[in-house]
């Protein structure tokens, strides 16, 4: 089952419903949603299928989608419940999705479409979903699904942060603003003066992954001596340093052409790499993530991608509630 980019509509409606309940929304913001709501019927089919799962939780929410009368009340009922617990958008977002009224279950349902935590990066995407931005100075980057960056341009500097996921920077060369790329686990800073140079950054939970793709990069960690990287050298970025790891830097790089490639790679680490283009669950049995795989998978059809799987491995796939979830367990 192929995930589809969203739409301006959907990526619309998912942004009212964080700015709704983010504690902070007033009268005009009220006002505004419902001239958006009423603007544009796609509008209103995107709020409804989005705001549909709501009405299945909870109460107060259930007349979001269904009537606009009383809009203005019933959001300053859920503004004011929401603001004796958040006091600012951003810490609400990181609090465990903690929306004001938003149910839980339907919290983790729009969770899975988009990262809300991340709706206020300067880049991101959504579930299945590549991006390309262009950047001022004309480098561009390209994110992962599900994935997430910041800004950090001046007259002095050119920078990204690397919030969350997977990118490749295409970094054209300046001699006075030299380029950085913020990891959690240090600094990557691209070091060519005439050619443009293409770096793969991916943030991992126990580390940071750095693939030189085109040209060298520096690395500078939190800790630990400074190390270059060579055209096609790889290195993990940790609490402990920097260290240069074997990577086959066109295995790493394959989700941007849509693909995930494994040698003697464990299924745990290949569903993971699925989980970012699904917007139902897979659930794997910690068995079944221990098989070793081989193999060129489409993240875009990831249904596709796991039968292969399970025509090579002794595993069974279930898919239940027509395709919300998916279970992995040995055959």
């Amino acid at each position: 089952m192929s995930v589809p980019p969203l739409d301006p509509s959907a990526r619309e409606a998912i942004a009212w419903m964080v700015r709704l309940q983010s504690g902070e929304a007033g009268e005009a913001d009220q006002a505004a949603f419902a001239a958006w709501l009423a603007k544009d019927e796609r509008h209103r089919l995107a709020w409804q299928h989005l705001s549909a799962p709501v009405s299945q939780a909870l109460a107060p929410v259930r007349s979001f989608g269904q009537k606009l009368s009383g809009q203005g009340r019933r959001m300053a009922q859920a503004v004011d419940e929401a603001a004796s617990r958040i006091q600012r958008r951003r810490r609400a977002l990181r609090g465990a999705l903690a929306l004001g009224g938003l149910g839980v279950g339907t919290a983790a349902l729009v969770q899975r479409w988009v990262p809300l935590q991340e709706q206020f990066a300067d880049m991101h995407t959504a579930t299945g979903e590549r991006r390309r931005y262009g950047l001022p100075d004309g480098s561009s980057l390209l994110l992962n699904a599900r994935s997430a960056a910041d800004l950090a341009f001046d007259a002095r500097q050119r920078g990204l942060r690397l919030r969350r996921g997977a990118a490749v920077a295409d970094i054209v060369p300046e001699r006075h603003r030299p380029f950085s790329l913020q990891l959690l686990h240090g600094e990557v800073r691209s070091v060519a003066t005439a050619d443009t140079a293409r770096v793969l950054v991916q943030q991992r939970e126990q580390d940071s992954l750095v693939v030189a793709l085109q040209e060298a990069v520096d690395l500078a960690p939190l800790a630990g001596p400074r190390l270059r990287l060579a055209p096609g050298e790889a290195a993990s970025l940790s609490r402990d340093g920097a260290r240069v790891q074997a990577e086959d830097a066109a295995a790493a790089v394959a989700w941007a052409r849509g693909r995930v490639v494994a040698y003697d790679r464990p299924l745990g680490e290949v569903v993971d790499a699925l989980r970012a283009y699904r917007v139902g669950l897979i659930r794997i049995s910690e068995e079944a993530a221990a098989l070793k795989v081989y193999g060129n998978y489409p993240l875009d059809d990831t249904l596709q991608a796991l039968a292969s799987i399970a025509e090579t491995l002794p595993v069974l796939v279930h898919v239940h509630s027509g395709g919300w979830l998916v279970r992995i367990e040995l055959a």
